[in-house]
């Protein structure tokens, strides 16, 4: 019978933190935003890739994701640095990363990105994207991502040889669904307001979403190298948009930019397998 995957996140429940792990046949280590983290503000458990997965060994897991984390905050490690020392404290049968959404969600809400039409064509969603900008962006993601992963081959890690497994989120569907706490709007929406700041036709928000999202996730995909151990699974695709105007959980989406329990469990479904094929089952 599959067994629950256990997490430990050492930064947020340390009087938690067992004493030692050699209970567990597999340890995993993970690092990343939302998608893997306690909450999506941080107050409580939530559903995410992670306790969505079970394996057929006791495993746990080491979980220094949070909520709002981009590639930036964990390359300077603003609150992981417990992630990076993790490489050389013990040895994982694997490493999860998820980063990248953050950077684009808060480009986009912080007007880059997107732009007017001005003399193209309004009916085209590429011409309503800053390409010098995205690009920008992705050589900022990139630039982050290889600085984390040079971490596990420092002199004094134990994990040279450990898998790293990455993955590529999903396309969100833009629409007027904020996170919520304790059922209120706390943060968000992220996409409709960027695209209505450009005068983007509502006909085209996902479109033109979702072309941003395919090219910046490239950057992400380039780095699946299965030779040195990278591997990016790519998840695009797997989730149910949500309607255009839904307010609250839709199909796979709990709001805006996050799945809700349906959705993480698609994903963890299309990650266990990559996770077995490099010996975590």
């Amino acid at each position: 019978m599959p067994q629950p995957n256990d997490i430990f996140w050492p930064e947020l429940q340390p009087s938690m933190m067992p004493g030692h792990f050699n209970d567990y046949k597999q340890l995993l280590l993970a690092e990343g935003d939302s998608w893997f983290a306690w909450a999506y503000m941080g107050f409580d458990i939530s559903p995410s890739i992670l306790n969505a997965l079970a394996f057929d060994r006791s495993t746990a897991t080491l979980c220094y994701a949070y909520s709002g984390h981009t590639s930036g905050d964990m390359e300077k490690m603003a609150i992981s640095a417990g992630f990076m020392q993790e490489f050389s404290a013990r040895r994982f049968q694997a490493v999860l990363l998820s980063g990248g959404g953050n950077d684009l969600f808060n480009a986009l809400a912080q007007g880059h990105i997107l732009k007017p039409t001005g003399g193209g064509d309004p009916n085209d969603p590429a011409s309503y994207i800053d390409v010098a900008e995205l690009d920008a962006l992705k050589d900022y993601v990139t630039r982050n991502y290889r600085q984390i992963l040079s971490w596990r081959l420092k002199p004094i890690s134990m994990n040279k040889t450990t898998p790293v497994l990455l993955h590529t989120y999903d396309y969100p569907m833009p629409r007027p669904a904020p996170a919520k706490v304790l059922g209120k709007p706390a943060v968000g929406p992220w996409l409709l307001p960027a695209l209505q700041n450009v005068n983007a036709p509502s006909a085209l928000h996902f479109k033109i979403i979702k072309e941003i999202a395919s090219d910046m996730l490239d950057c992400i995909r380039a780095f699946h190298d299965p030779a040195a151990g990278i591997v990016v699974v790519d998840t695009c695709g797997t989730l149910t948009p949500s309607a255009p105007g839904s307010t609250s959980d839709d199909a796979d989406w709990v709001n805006e930019i996050h799945p809700n329990a349906t959705g993480y469990a698609k994903l963890a479904a299309k990650i266990k397998p990559q996770l077995a094929a490099l010996g975590v089952r």
